[in-house]
């Protein structure tokens, strides 16, 4: 009887220690369980989501993303393009998160896995508001789980936590949530490259093939060498991996004095580019057209099938321009300085020095 009593005070005092050194924070919530989708439903419905807002801690909203007619823009940007892999691969994660294990719900220990409501200032999570002109759901997005695979997440105003199989890609700069690539075009695409400058200064590099490896300098004085290869065949790269900084409506810059610049590539597109300088801003404007499309061959020995793929060039250069004025008319870009110098050249730019007699 005696090792009886023994045995049971020894396995309630057991009992009493896992139950004490169980942290507060990892006691569960019971509206979330283990293996369940955390926005069951989202799957079947994400197509009619069209607005998203992203606030961080202080309640600033970083983003606030519209889906129109043909793209998602960003309102904070005047509604320029969003970039559509973020938003998409957002939606997708939401729609297939499944709980790992369900968290705290108490309010107190919120702050230990980043899932406070965003109102506090020091907030470690991101508060993403999803739906539609009906309906919107949100979600906050804590810390990732440290040692392990998964992000804790709360639904916003429940009570309980989470941890979920995935990681969240929610950046906090408006920047980020833009398209921020304005144009890319290698330099093994481009023929011809010309620089006019207000002050009627002018530079053309340009080459006969694309087999050609070396751009040629235009006007070269007799006098005179070019400083290196180099020099000459980075014009061919100014469009290249083009980024912006920021962007706003074209019309709220002045143009007058404008650097012009015409880059025209092989396959007959050709991009037009305005660049100023205001104070410590660099802004560029594009337009893309294709003159040599609307000449039309009429030499009665040309046979159907070279007329055919002439034909389907000439479409593709159209799409082509279609494609990129759809993106950039309207728009002025703020770029990187050193884009900016790289794309305002002046011919003693790609000239050794004289020497001094």
């Amino acid at each position: 009887m005696k090792r009886s009593f023994v045995y049971l005070a020894v396995v309630t005092l057991a009992a009493l220690a896992v139950v004490f050194f169980i942290a507060p924070d990892d006691r569960p919530s019971s509206d979330l369980t283990a293996d369940a989708l955390l926005l069951p439903g989202l799957a079947e419905q994400v197509n009619d989501v069209n607005r998203i807002e992203i606030v961080k801690a202080g309640n600033n909203t970083v983003a606030t993303l519209q889906k129109g007619e043909h793209q998602w823009g960003v309102d904070q940007m005047g509604g320029y393009r969003a970039d559509w892999s973020k938003v998409q691969a957002l939606l997708a994660a939401l729609a297939q998160a499944r709980v790992v294990e369900p968290k705290t719900d108490k309010p107190e220990y919120y702050s230990r896995l980043g899932v406070e409501d965003v109102t506090a200032e020091d907030a470690g999570g991101v508060l993403v508001n999803f739906g539609n002109d009906i309906e919107m759901t949100g979600v906050l997005v804590g810390n990732a789980a440290q040692g392990r695979q998964g992000q804790y997440v709360r639904l916003h105003d429940m009570p309980g936590s989470s941890l979920v199989d995935r990681e969240f890609d929610v950046p906090v700069e408006t920047i980020d949530w833009a398209d921020s690539r304005i144009i890319d075009v290698d330099s093994s695409e481009v023929a011809e490259v010309e620089i006019f400058h207000p002050s009627s200064e002018r530079v053309l590099v340009m080459r006969i093939s694309a087999d050609q490896t070396d751009f040629d300098l235009a006007d070269l004085p007799a006098d005179r060498e070019i400083k290196s290869s180099w020099a000459v065949n980075s014009l061919g790269s100014v469009m290249t991996l083009l980024d912006m900084e920021d962007v706003r409506p074209d019309d709220s810059v002045d143009w007058t004095d404008a650097i012009k610049l015409r880059l025209l590539k092989f396959s007959g597109v050709e991009i037009l580019a305005d660049l100023v300088q205001q104070e410590d801003h660099y802004f560029l404007r594009l337009k893309a057209s294709h003159p040599a499309a609307a000449v039309v061959s009429e030499d009665s020995d040309v046979s159907a099938d070279q007329q055919q793929i002439d034909d389907q060039a000439a479409k593709d250069v159209a799409n082509e321009v279609e494609k990129i004025n759809l993106k950039v008319n309207g728009w002025a870009y703020f770029i990187p300085q050193n884009k900016f110098e790289a794309m305002a050249k002046k011919p003693e730019d790609l000239l050794k020095p004289l020497e001094t007699p």
